[in-house]
């Protein structure tokens, strides 16, 4: 099976939404009670959201067979730098792609005059984040998702 990696662009929309989604209820559930995957991973499609992301920020997808199977998005705001989102369908899962667009996160990052990129990681990802280098830095923390608290790992790393 191959996939690649490339930028996200108008008409991905959709299926970075599908794999989000689809990530989350098929990757995370085994971490989070359904409670919280039906919140997380039931979200409805927006597509002016998702084009904003693409506009306006730095956002992969990994295509396989001409659909997207996941995505990485990286917020750039003024002087911060946080990963927004790093998501995979099991079918892509374990190729090394979500090493690959970190690296590209980084370059991208510290082209920018990073110093450090911030994320905060599912349980489900804590251990993926560690062995790319990140590190928590703080005590959990918890979003509500729909109305639903998710636990995350406040991480990061120098660039």
């Amino acid at each position: 099976m191959s996939a690649i990696v490339r930028k996200a662009r108008h008409g991905d929309e959709e299926g970075i939404h599908n794999s989000h989604m689809t990530s989350i209820q098929e990757v995370c559930s085994k971490d989070y009670t359904p409670e919280q995957i039906a919140a997380w991973g039931g979200r409805s499609f927006n597509l002016d959201q998702k084009r904003n992301l693409i506009d306006n920020h730095h956002v992969w997808v990994v295509e396989s067979d001409g659909k997207v199977e996941g995505y990485g998005l990286l917020f750039v705001s003024e002087s911060q730098f946080e990963i927004g989102g790093l998501y995979f369908t099991p079918k892509v899962l374990g190729l090394g792609l979500g090493k690959k667009i970190i690296d590209e996160m980084k370059v991208v990052a510290k082209s920018l005059g990073a110093k450090e990129i911030f994320l905060s990681s599912t349980k489900t990802s804590k251990k993926f984040y560690e062995k790319q280098g990140f590190h928590q830095y703080d005590e959990d923390d918890v979003s509500m998702i729909g109305g639903v608290p998710v636990e995350g790992h406040p991480m990061k790393i120098s660039v």
